[in-house]
């Protein structure tokens, strides 16, 4: 794999990072919610809890999103561990 697909891959899992997190804002919005950033977290983890329990494999690019959302906080709730 040369350079170049390295980075056209990572620039793909960044879109579809950000895809997903346009499609859980919609329809958060859809819904009359508010898209704040506990929200999208919260819906997020439920997200990747069910493509978990259908597929039993854990999604990159949703678990990435969390991890960029998700406060110092929320990341200590999770984990039971402060962020480094």
């Amino acid at each position: 794999m040369s350079e170049n697909d390295d980075i056209d891959a990572e620039e793909a899992f960044y879109d579809e990072t950000c895809r997903i997190v346009g499609q859980c804002c919609l329809m958060l919005a859809s819904n009359g919610a508010e898209t704040d950033r506990a929200q999208l977290v919260y819906q997020l983890k439920r997200l990747h809890w069910k493509i978990m329990q259908l597929t039993s494999e854990s999604h990159s690019g949703i678990l990435m999103a969390i991890e960029q959302l998700e406060t110092a906080e929320m990341y200590e709730e999770r984990t039971g561990r402060w962020r480094e």
